[in-house]
């Protein structure tokens, strides 16, 4: 097999591996929501609710930048999100400019609970490998992980 088609196969089973994970993971959230949730969520509100959550508050601002959204489709999600009465909006007393996100009461419970379930659906994953493998399989994410920042902050500075 040729370098190249052999570096094909692995980008392909790279792919395949990411869009399965993807599929199950929404699969999961789609059915969270229709058994133990009222509202629609989907994964870019999940998201946003997680980062509210590990933040504690945030800026609209932020929110669009963590996740590449336009100003105005983060304007219309968090407008979905306040109407469900899930994030509110508070001005700052020192800076009257600045608008905060933060959790409603609602919204922190239903982010914690998507949060465990979360943990619960990645726990069940690994239990596939062994322990040895899973600290393997961590360690060269890790590694990834670190490479995709550095990438996103070149690509950041180029093209400000």
């Amino acid at each position: 097999m040729s370098p190249n088609t052999e570096r094909n196969s692995q980008l392909a089973n790279v792919d395949q591996l990411l869009e399965a994970f993807f599929r199950y993971k929404n699969k999961v959230l789609d059915q969270q929501q229709k058994s133990e949730t009222n509202c629609k969520l989907n994964p870019t509100k999940s998201h946003i609710l997680g980062m509210i959550l590990r933040e504690q508050r945030c800026m609209a601002v932020d929110v669009a930048r963590q996740l590449s959204l336009s100003s105005g489709a983060t304007t219309i999600v968090l407008n979905q999100l306040e109407s469900e009465n899930l994030i509110q909006r508070v001005r700052s007393e020192e800076d009257r400019r600045i608008v905060w996100l933060s959790l409603t009461e609602e919204g922190e419970q239903l982010a914690r609970m998507l949060n465990a379930n979360r943990g619960r659906m990645t726990w069940e994953l690994l239990q596939a490998l062994t322990e040895e493998e899973q600290q393997l399989m961590l360690g060269m994410l890790k590694k990834i992980e670190m490479k995709l920042l550095e990438k996103m902050k070149s690509f950041e500075q180029t093209y400000r």
